[in-house]
């Protein structure tokens, strides 16, 4: 072996420890961010995407450490640090995208749909229809419009934000009010994804009942039903459009809840001087 294989394996151990902390890091993040997460991506796959993000970020000489371990222990309990660290903001990410999910539930339950879930492929659960397609949605804009490379580049920057062992996760009283904050944006951002056709399905059973006031033979139910199926599915693509405002807003509130997230995991150590 030559002295420059010798050299690039000595730098390659010398930063062993950073990489691997870099590395748990990036791999929570992708095992729970939208368009990451997915069991149609294989593990392999992702394994070796957080393992060449890790070199990239590692040789980049952008990561620093707070504190330094020692010891065997304090060493995996840094890595556990690091794997909270990187699945709490990928989590606060994906909560963000989960709105349509909500929104979905409100419309399907105007339309008729509530009765009716479908088993995603991607994230291995039953979600709503009218949701699961408002998400899938999301998703194909999200790769399109170059989404994923923001997220990368916010988790790369993370580390001049959030140094490695930075991260105060116990009784912090900062990420908890950004998870009350984010929860209510989340509230009021699904409520007007789905008021507009909550609204039209609303004048249309006012319409019906005052129907029935006038022709009391009349069955509502049996008329009713498919009279909101039908305006429910033409507003679903008269609104279509309006799907790109819809992702550029949960985006924004996706990136800006990472960030902040990350700045309230590192206030402990790092306060803001007076």
């Amino acid at each position: 072996m030559d002295a420059l294989s010798m050299l690039i394996i000595r730098a390659f151990l010398s930063y062993s420890d950073v990489f691997l902390l870099v590395f748990v890091r990036i791999i929570a993040f992708i095992l729970i961010a939208p368009a990451f997460s997915g069991n149609n991506i294989n593990n392999l796959s992702k394994l070796a995407f957080a393992a060449s993000a890790a070199y990239l970020v590692t040789s980049s000489g952008l990561v620093t450490s707070a504190i330094s371990v020692d010891s065997g222990p304090g060493f995996v309990l840094l890595v556990l640090q690091e794997f909270l660290t990187g699945f709490i903001t990928g989590f606060i990410v994906y909560l963000a995208f989960s709105i349509v999910f909500f929104s979905g539930q409100l419309i399907d339950f105007q339309i008729g749909f509530a009765m009716v879930n479908v088993f995603d492929p991607i994230t291995q659960i039953q979600v709503p229809i009218v949701g699961n397609l408002f998400f899938l949605t999301l998703l194909a804009m999200l790769v399109q419009s170059g989404g994923i490379n923001a997220l990368l580049s916010a988790l790369f920057h993370s580390y001049e934000i959030l140094p490695i062992g930075g991260a105060m996760i116990l009784n912090n009283r900062a990420l908890m009010q950004i998870v009350l904050d984010l929860m209510g944006s989340f509230m009021v951002l699904a409520i007007q994804t789905a008021l507009p056709i909550m609204g039209t399905i609303m004048i249309i059973d006012v319409s019906l009942g005052l129907l029935v006031k006038a022709v009391p033979q009349m069955n509502v139910f049996v008329v009713g039903m498919p009279i909101k199926l039908l305006v429910g599915l033409a507003m679903l693509f008269v609104l279509a459009p309006i799907l790109s405002h819809i992702y550029n807003s949960i985006f924004e509130l996706a990136f800006t809840a990472a960030i902040g997230t990350l700045r309230s995991l590192a206030i402990e150590f790092f306060p803001a001087t007076p």
